[in-house]
């Protein structure tokens, strides 16, 4: 079988292997995330043929190439990933900037690009990985494959640029003047200023996803249709966190189930209005309690994608979107947008800021879009960004403040979408309390709060620095502090344990240490700017520690060995301890510590350098 499109020649395949077997030196990754299958070691399947039928059929693809995937543990690096893409010179560079990472098979990891102008979403759902990078350079989309493989796609960039939005330009104003009213709640209210020790209510909003007997018949089976389903949730959720968005925005999976539903040729907005006066639709969506839906289709339309109006409106929050579009053209993300309020670039309404934005460069030529932009820049890169003037992206404003702020419209519709049904009866949930910005030193708590749960409970904290590879602490209390003293990026696990049931939260930290070099007083910095000679060997460290440090002249010294709270386990040089110019060294026997990471504190007179040392016995 010929397994590629003309372009993936052998020309390009050398350079690919070349460049990967140079550039992964000096990234020193472990492994690559994508490992490209040679012709030869595809084992011909009547499945695999006609898995590559359909991928020929598909015309949002310009190129394909069957994939293994090496585990994410090993394909990354404190949280930056090379994406090698078979047949392009340069690997796509990615730096972590959402994770939610359980294990290797259950994992949610987004990273940005081109200084903010591209997204990689990458997600694991019971081991099966789906993906789909998009960059102003080129735009791609992993699934998965017969025989155990991947198939990663090139999708044609001109395609993929516009949603293809068909949505009627009627009453789409964004308000509840014309909504019927939501009866008054009898949950209880939730407190924010309480431990969520009772059972509160949930707030996210959840989609049912739907689809056609179409939609199956080009999909070939359900769990396509899942995958399909997972990666467009997880798509809107990485444009949530990059537009600055409350996480409590995020989209949950109600369901996905079939409707028998017939499209109507080029009748997408007479179809998406049918949709939501459909019996059986809106008997699902109380079936699995969903705040809005979204049918998948494979009509003969010529948009991709509709949603039911007026927007923000309990019995109207109904979408359609054909399947091929949902992921590669953004179209699920797009019309979800339209069910929360959002319009598009240029259309009048109230509120008036509730509008997508084109980003122009100096000339005046637009370059990149927000998401619930419309047709108005065919060919421009279009951001997994809703609208929103307080957050730049390749050092332009993604919005304005009078016309352009999707993310504010969200902001205040997410709560009342996320009241449409009627919430189920929550799990044990939980999440994690503190700061996720920090610009002084010092020890910082982070709450574990839980809901739902019978007592007893238990509590297990995990922390990292990449988002990927955890180590355990010996906290075992609600309540965790982690000692700030330079700028680091931290990723904090915890889980709760009640009555048999466990759940997991996940909280990032930046901290951010103002120079104390500038400011004239005591302060944390890199070791690399302040002591270069500044060493801890081995580290990793079993039990014997070297530390070596260089004094440019006669200072009062300290050296101690702290937890990751700070608190003060060892004292090697006592503080003040008066020590001449040149090398220092001392050997210490750490025989008391246990498995996990430690800080090394040195001060040398009123300057602060420290270096993070793991014991692994």
């Amino acid at each position: 079988m010929h397994r590629y499109f003309t372009h993936f020649g052998k020309i390009a395949w050398i350079t690919f292997v070349i460049f990967c077997t140079c550039s992964g030196a000096a990234f020193a990754q472990l492994i690559h995330f994508i490992e490209p299958v040679a012709e030869q070691e595809l084992q011909s399947s009547p499945e695999l043929d006609e898995y590559e039928t359909r991928i020929r059929r598909n015309p949002n693809v310009t190129a394909f190439h069957f994939v293994r995937l090496n585990p994410l543990k090993k394909a990354q690096r404190d949280g930056v990933m090379k994406i090698n893409i078979p047949g392009q010179a340069r690997p796509i560079t990615a730096e972590v900037s959402h994770v939610e990472y359980h294990d290797d098979s259950n994992y949610e990891w987004i990273g940005k690009t081109d200084e903010g102008r591209g997204t990689i979403v990458l997600i694991a759902k019971s081991g099966r990985i789906s993906a789909h990078i998009s960059t102003p350079a080129g735009i791609y989309e992993i699934f998965p494959a017969p025989n155990g493989l991947y198939c990663l796609q090139e999708i044609n960039p001109g395609k993929a640029s516009d949603v293809g939005c068909a949505t009627d330009a009627g009453d789409k104003a964004g308000n509840r003047t014309h909504a019927e009213l939501s009866p008054p709640s009898t949950e209880t209210p939730i407190d924010h200023n309480a431990k969520m020790n009772a059972c509160q209510p949930l707030v996210n909003p959840r989609v049912l996803v739907l689809y056609t007997p179409k939609a199956l018949e080009l999909a070939n089976n359900v769990q396509t249709i899942i995958d399909q389903a997972n990666l467009s949730i997880a798509q809107f959720n990485s444009t949530i966190y990059n537009s600055g968005i409350t996480s409590n925005a995020v989209l949950t999976l109600a369901g996905v189930a079939a409707l028998d539903f017939i499209e109507k040729d080029n009748k997408m907005t007479g179809d998406v209005n049918d949709l939501s006066m459909n019996i059986s639709a809106q008997n699902l969506r109380d079936q699995y309690q969903a705040d809005l839906v979204v049918l998948f289709t494979n009509g003969n339309y010529g948009a991709r994608g509709a949603t039911a109006t007026p927007f923000f409106n309990n019995s109207t929050a109904y979408s359609i979107v054909q399947i091929l579009n949902a992921v590669t053209n953004k179209t699920f993300t797009h019309e979800v947008g339209h069910i929360l309020g959002c319009r598009h670039d240029g259309e009048d309404g109230n509120p008036q800021y509730a509008q997508g934005y084109n980003i122009k460069n100096g000339l005046g030529v637009v370059i990149d879009r927000t998401m619930m932009s419309d047709k108005t820049a065919d060919g421009s890169n279009r951001l997994l960004n809703f609208s929103n003037p307080n957050i730049s992206v390749g050092g332009k404003a993604t919005g304005t403040a009078a016309n352009n702020n999707n993310a504010k419209r969200i902001t205040e519709t997410h709560l009342v979408v996320g009241g449409f049904r009627p919430n189920p009866t929550p799990p044990l949930a939980a999440y994690i309390d503190g700061p996720t910005y920090v610009t002084t030193q010092g020890g910082k708590n982070f709450e574990l709060n839980y809901s739902c749960g019978n007592a007893p409970y238990s509590f297990v904290w995990q922390y990292s620095y990449d988002g990927v590879n955890y180590t355990l602490s010996n906290t075992t209390t609600d309540i965790f502090t982690w000692f700030f003293y330079q700028n680091q990026k931290i990723y904090l696990k915890g889980t709760v344990t009640a009555g048999g049931k466990s759940t997991t939260a996940f909280i990032a930290i930046t901290a951010q240490m103002p120079s104390p070099y500038r400011q004239g007083s005591a302060g944390i910095d890199s070791m690399d700017t302040f002591n270069p000679d500044f060493e801890v060997t081995p580290n990793p460290a079993s039990e014997q520690i070297q530390i070596h440090y260089n004094l440019e002249t006669e200072a009062d010294v300290s050296l101690e060995i702290m937890d990751l709270s700070g608190i003060l386990l060892k004292n090697l040089v006592p503080p003040r301890t008066r020590q001449m110019r040149g090398a220092h060294s001392l050997f210490w026997k750490n025989d008391k510590l246990e498995n996990g990471s430690y800080l090394v504190k040195l001060t040398i007179d009123d300057k602060i350098v420290v270096k993070r040392i793991i014991v692994q016995k």
